[in-house]
């Protein structure tokens, strides 16, 4: 699990390097997502109850770039259609929408994406660490890496369709704080 968290991050470095900037964008919208303690039960074993993951605080950090599409008013963050990669107990998402209220962008701190690359990411680096940008699928585009052991740690930027290889590496070449 490690090596492939690193080759991710590797590969989302080497595209943060080639990429450029563009305007800045500063609006943002932020969520907590609820933890809620889960008991599954299995017909072949007994219940088991599994903690749920404390709830990460909100990152000292933010893009300073983002994709054009992203409009400056933010509606609030319960407008967002949440999905699999906003859905995950325990993170905070930071998002951002189109003009139709879509989702363009979020940022997850304490989860990388929860589905596997549909091709070879590359490697990149992002604050410093290596990372991974690719594609995951129905036209989302990922960045992940992560800065620790813990799961706090761990980042995930995902790019809704319209997005591209060039886009994700421009935003997560503005993680700079």
């Amino acid at each position: 699990m490690f090596a492939v968290r690193a080759l991710c991050v590797f590969t989302l470095i080497l595209a943060l390097a080639a990429c450029t900037t563009a305007g800045e964008r500063t609006t943002t919208t932020t969520a907590t997502l609820p933890v809620t303690a889960t008991t599954t039960t299995s017909p072949a074993t007994t219940p088991s109850t599994e903690p749920p993951p404390e709830t990460c605080d909100p990152p000292g950090f933010l893009p300073t770039v983002l994709p054009e599409r992203v409009i400056d008013d933010q509606p609030d963050v319960s407008a967002v259609p949440l999905d699999e990669f906003t859905l995950q107990p325990g993170t905070i998402v930071t998002g951002w929408t189109d003009e139709s209220g879509s989702p363009a962008l979020v940022m997850v701190r304490g989860g990388l994406p929860p589905t596997r690359w549909t091709q070879t990411p590359e490697e990149i680096e992002v604050r410093g660490v290596t990372g991974a940008v690719g594609p995951l699928n129905d036209g989302v585009w990922a960045v992940a890496w992560f800065e620790g052991p813990d799961r706090c740690d761990e980042y995930s930027l995902i790019l809704y369709p319209p997005a591209d290889a060039a886009t994700a590496q421009m935003v997560a070449a503005s993680l700079t704080g």
